[in-house]
């Protein structure tokens, strides 16, 4: 038998009803005391590792103050401490949004999980699922009756998890990245993947 309901909510965080013990608690906030730690996980998200590259510090502030003004933040906790983060926005915001999408979905009722981001000593314990399954907890009782994801193709890990909660993937783009030392470009292949909000 598969358990419906796995999280409850609980003084404003959402806590593992099958493990009431574990550390890892959820909690969606416009808390803007929470915003270095989102820029600090998508610094080590995205200007470390493979997929490395240029990160203006002035537009990365911009990016999340508009996720603050009309956005939804979900952070993920462990002992107190940001270990991960879902950041989502109007689908319409999304500058790279294909025509593909705009002719087939009424982008005014989607939703763009614009970053998932887990620390890197967290990843596989299941803090990207839990993020997500709230996501689309408080999603269901909105206007939204789509979400879509961007993906790297090279994400295997992310891709995985994405599919395995029930996305599936709907076109791709080319997204042109400047590389970290700023010397030159590089182009990276996106996957938009989507998935009905009940």
């Amino acid at each position: 038998m598969q358990k419906e309901q796995q999280n409850v909510f609980l003084n404003g965080f959402i806590q593992n009803k099958f493990n009431p013990k574990a550390e890892m608690q959820i909690l969606q906030t416009n808390d803007k005391k929470y915003r270095d730690d989102i820029i600090i996980l998508y610094l080590e998200a995205f200007s470390t590792g493979k997929s490395q590259q240029y990160i203006d510090r002035t537009e990365l502030n911009e990016y999340i103050n508009r996720i603050y003004s009309v956005g939804n933040v979900f952070l993920a906790f462990e002992n107190e401490k940001v270990t991960g983060a879902l950041l989502s926005l109007p689908l319409k915001s999304d500058t790279y949004l294909p025509d593909k999408i705009k002719a087939n979905f009424r982008v005014e009722e989607c939703v763009y999980v614009a970053e998932m981001m887990v620390t890197e000593n967290e990843r596989g314990k299941g803090t990207g699922r839990l993020l997500l399954e709230n996501f689309f907890e408080k999603m269901s009782g909105k206007n939204f009756k789509d979400a879509f994801i961007r993906v790297w193709d090279e994400n295997i890990q992310a891709l995985h998890l994405y599919r395995k909660n029930g996305f599936e993937d709907y076109t791709t783009i080319n997204q042109t990245k400047i590389n970290a030392d700023g010397s030159g470009t590089f182009v990276m292949k996106k996957i938009y993947l989507h998935k009905k909000i009940n």
